[in-house]
């Protein structure tokens, strides 16, 4: 510090001026880098021209769009991006061959994110604490998925979280639960698929409309039906996933709110 205390008087304002310019550029151009880096997860809800879908596959591909967005697909094709750019989700899913999509989409057609979330709410909301760890070790063994869905859900802090982000509003919301996430998934998964060469047209659409009566089976609007998503969504991410899940997010209240988006030009069926 000797080294300040033998400059001139002016040295002082020249060393100020120099930390006031710093912060100004620390904290004005560093919040533009931090906005402009949240660009990608702008929602464009791309169309491609001269679509040839009905209103019912328009509205069955509408169901994976917070998803979609990120990935910058269009919201009005069966084809999703290139077979090149998504070939690291189809690697990291496992559905990179036929058997192992198969395997994965007969596993959230059954039973899904579902088979997690149902017992461990149930479990919960009926069963007294001291009994939870039994319970647990019974039905999942040392599962670690199950594992993360239980402290997330035990402690609160996925409901917290998303109460905080404006997705849920009440504690009741939970009883949407992740069946919404699952027919996404199972919607989104089979354009991937068909895009990557694995499955084709017919069977994609097979599972879309599986997927389509999924949702129809167990929400009535789009907004439980999002939230249900959010819900699945947020349990499902691993923590190191943490910019991932922020952006599918922003994404997420774009497509509640736009209203070029399709969860806004799409009607919900009602029978």
């Amino acid at each position: 510090m000797q080294m300040f205390e033998n400059l001139p008087w002016y040295g002082y304002v020249i060393f100020a001026v120099a930390i006031a310019s710093y912060a100004y550029r620390y904290f004005k151009i560093g919040k533009k880098e931090y906005d402009e880096s949240f660009s990608l997860s702008e929602a464009k809800f791309r169309k491609a021209p001269h679509s040839k879908l009905t209103q019912e596959q328009l509205f069955a591909i509408a169901l994976y769009t917070p998803i979609s967005e990120w990935w910058k697909a269009d919201t009005n094709t069966l084809s999703f991006r290139t077979a090149k750019e998504i070939q690291p989700y189809m690697d990291g899913w496992g559905i990179n061959t036929v058997e192992g999509y198969w395997e994965l989409t007969e596993y959230f057609m059954k039973d899904g994110r579902r088979w997690y979330f149902d017992f461990i709410q149930q479990m919960i909301e009926t069963e007294p604490e001291a009994k939870w760890a039994s319970l647990m070790t019974k039905k999942f063994g040392d599962n670690k998925r199950a594992q993360r869905y239980f402290q997330l859900l035990k402690t609160g802090d996925v409901l917290t979280t998303l109460k905080q982000k404006g997705i849920l509003s009440f504690d009741s919301d939970l009883k949407l639960g992740v069946a919404g996430y699952d027919a996404a998934l199972l919607a989104g998964q089979a354009r991937i698929a068909f895009t990557g060469g694995i499955i084709s047209e017919e069977e994609a659409w097979k599972v879309i409309s599986f997927a389509k009566a999924l949702a129809l089976q167990h929400f009535s609007s789009w907004e439980d039906f999002g939230k249900s998503f959010a819900l699945g969504f947020a349990l499902d991410m691993k923590a190191e996933y943490q910019t991932y899940k922020e952006e599918v997010f922003r994404i997420y209240k774009q497509v509640l709110e736009k209203p070029e988006s399709p969860w806004n030009t799409i009607a919900w069926p009602i029978d």
